[in-house]
């Protein structure tokens, strides 16, 4: 899987994109909103990244 972090189209709301590159390309989306929004959104990436590698990832390139 293949996760990416961005600004949704709603003001205020982050979108973790996971896409499926080994199977039929399916991709799964993980919104948030509220305060801290867009921290949640990199601690879940994060963890996310951290489970398929077994190692913390840190560095993330957001788009707006």
């Amino acid at each position: 899987m293949q996760y990416e972090m961005r600004a949704s189209l709603f003001k205020g709301e982050w979108v973790v994109e996971a896409i499926n590159e080994e199977g039929d390309g399916e991709m799964y989306i993980a919104a948030f909103s509220g305060p801290e929004a867009k921290e949640r959104a990199v601690e879940y990436a994060a963890w996310k990244k951290s489970s398929l590698r077994g190692v913390a990832t840190q560095g993330y390139t957001y788009s707006h």
